[in-house]
């Protein structure tokens, strides 16, 4: 930035209620301390606890020579001196040199304006309202609002800044790297080659996961899951090899894994493992001799019900109560009604329901 633009922003962040942030490789950095964010919302978040520093220390020490266009969020855009409410940075920069006499230089703002609130997870464009997914897709959009053009190839973009950083790619010379001193024709030859092997390493390190469709990078993986889905539309969905139930995360799959299909119940006699309490119980019967199931003609027992079942056939009797949804049969209807609420109280809904529909009718 000029020392002009600088003064600008000062004044800016001075007497408005702009949330400056810096935004480097897919990373957010406040402002005032530096400490970086994964999340636009965090960092903005987090510069609100910032008091807003005199306008000495904002130059001196924030606003330093050299320093780029600083990004600003505008979604709560608001003069500091009477509340009054704004949407456009020109449109308060007018207010508060008529209404306030405050003093600003004919040069541009220095700084590029963001409204970073959001409609159903969207960022919009404050100029054109066009929407996005991602800050990465508005900040690379905003270029197309441009105030000034590169002679060299024709290409727009919104600031001064932005265009001299374009014209790195222009540039021929010899340009050698500070930290292994080798030489390349261009800066943006350099920078890329500064960002690859020299800090490249230490963003994989943080944050080893990359977005296949753009520069975001990630910590963990439910994250980079979240901004496929949300920044560019992309779902995944996950098979359970059991039983073959579907979820939206891995994550799911693995509790519902975990909770139903893994062995992690294990029988103190034998030392086989089970699944679930009820399975342990049924197999523990076989150790203790249990015989709870009898057989009510000739009074045989046997451990399981099933078993009871297949001997019933052996004395040809009709049964009383047959289960309607997996056809067993029954002598008594305790036994029926006891069976359909371990089995299928399902069915015990729909009956109700139907019961009720039918008392209606009545």
């Amino acid at each position: 930035m000029t020392i002009s633009e600088r003064q600008n922003a000062a004044t800016f962040i001075e007497h408005t209620t702009v949330k400056p942030f810096f935004y480097q490789q897919a990373n957010f950095k406040c402002f005032y301390c530096n400490e970086v964010f994964p999340e636009i919302h965090a960092v903005l978040q987090h510069t609100a606890f910032h008091p807003t520093p005199d306008r000495t220390s904002l130059l001196k020490q924030y606003l330093r020579k050299g320093k780029r266009v600083i990004k600003v969020d505008i979604s709560s855009l608001k003069c500091k001196i009477c509340d009054q409410k704004y949407s456009d940075l020109d449109d308060i920069r007018r207010h508060l040199t008529v209404a306030h006499k405050k003093e600003f230089n004919s040069a541009g703002n220095g700084l590029t304006a963001y409204d970073l609130s959001t409609n159903n997870r969207m960022l919009s464009c404050h100029k054109c309202l066009k929407t996005f997914n991602s800050f990465f897709l508005l900040n690379r959009h905003m270029n197309a609002h441009y105030n000034v053009v590169c002679e060299t190839c024709g290409l727009g973009f919104m600031s001064h800044q932005r265009l001299i950083n374009h014209r790195i790619v222009h540039e021929d010379g010899v340009h050698r790297c500070d930290k292994c001193h080798e030489a390349f024709p261009t800066k943006l030859k350099l920078r890329y080659h500064i960002f690859k092997r020299h800090e490249a390493a230490n963003a994989k390190k943080r944050k080893p996961l990359k977005c296949p469709h753009c520069l975001e990078r990630f910590s963990e993986h439910y994250r980079k899951m979240t901004h496929l889905k949300e920044a560019h539309g992309i779902t995944f969905t996950f098979e359970c090899q059991s039983c073959k139930s579907v979820f939206p995360t891995r994550r799911a799959l693995t509790e519902h894994t975990t909770k139903l299909h893994t062995q992690k119940i294990q029988c103190k006699v034998c030392g086989k493992c089970f699944g679930t309490q009820s399975l342990l119980k049924m197999h523990a019967r076989g150790h203790s001799g249990e015989r709870n199931f009898l057989c009510d003609v000739c009074q045989k027992a046997y451990m399981h019900e099933r078993t009871l079942r297949q001997h019933m056939r052996v004395h040809g009797t009709a049964w009383r109560f047959v289960c309607p949804e997996c056809a067993s049969g029954f002598h008594n209807r305790n036994d029926f009604n006891k069976h359909m609420r371990q089995w299928h109280p399902q069915w015990q809904l729909r009956t109700a329901v139907k019961k009720f529909g039918n008392e209606i009718d009545h």
